[in-house]
């Protein structure tokens, strides 16, 4: 259990007077815009008793490396997105999106021929709630998922927005090219060694691939 607050790397935090840290959930309602009006509000909306079942006052931000995720995850895999869809939870408290991801291929755990990703945040008609930090999906495209499946069994996405990332070809050689990857594997060489020139934030799928597998030996 020690472990599970990485989940909430993703969540933007803050602290209230009874020293308690509650995700901090954006609300915006396009009616509202229209009238020129934005707010934010600050609530104990208990994501964590809906989505993820342990105690919110352990939630921390955290930037992690891609040997972190691996390690913390579930399952790691790259594949494509074939569906979105934004509704309300049960009790109409908080809007969740669901992802389906077919996999290509696994590169840590088996989580079957389909995976469902629960993301908190969406939009459902007018209403969008944005929860900070949390990765954007979008149908059709291909991403590598840092998966971590929560004792409700409920796939999250492991370090929010960390856990996510797009897959594209490379104009030139039509090579696919992870987004951000370098940058992932610099956050762990600039932890070892201060000062390291960083390298090019894009890398190729099978490189990188290799690269995660590579952590689940060491």
């Amino acid at each position: 259990m020690e472990n599970l607050p990485i989940l909430f790397t993703g969540l933007r935090l803050c602290l209230l007077e009874t020293g308690d840290k509650i995700p901090l959930l954006k609300i915006n309602d396009k009616k509202m815009k229209d009238s020129e009006k934005s707010f934010s509000v600050t609530c104990r909306l208990l994501i964590s008793l809906l989505l993820f079942p342990i105690p919110v006052s352990q939630a921390q931000v955290i930037e992690m490396s891609a040997r972190e995720l691996t390690k913390e995850s579930t399952a790691v895999l790259y594949g494509r997105c074939s569906k979105v869809k934004s509704e309300w939870n049960e009790k109409k408290g908080i809007i969740i999106t669901c992802v389906t991801v077919v996999p290509e291929e696994y590169i840590k755990g088996n989580l079957g021929s389909e995976v469902i990703l629960t993301i908190p945040g969406g939009q459902v008609g007018d209403i969008i709630y944005e929860v900070s930090d949390m990765p954007f999906f979008a149908e059709g495209e291909e991403v590598i998922a840092f998966v971590w499946k929560n004792p409700a069994g409920k796939n999250l996405i492991t370090g929010g927005s960390q856990g996510k990332l797009k897959i594209e070809k490379d104009r030139k050689t039509g090579k696919r090219m992870v987004e951000g990857a370098g940058k992932m594997i610099d956050t762990e060489i600039q932890n070892q060694v201060p000062g390291q020139v960083k390298k090019a934030e894009k890398m190729l799928l099978e490189d990188y691939v290799i690269k995660l597998k590579g952590y689940m030996k060491n």
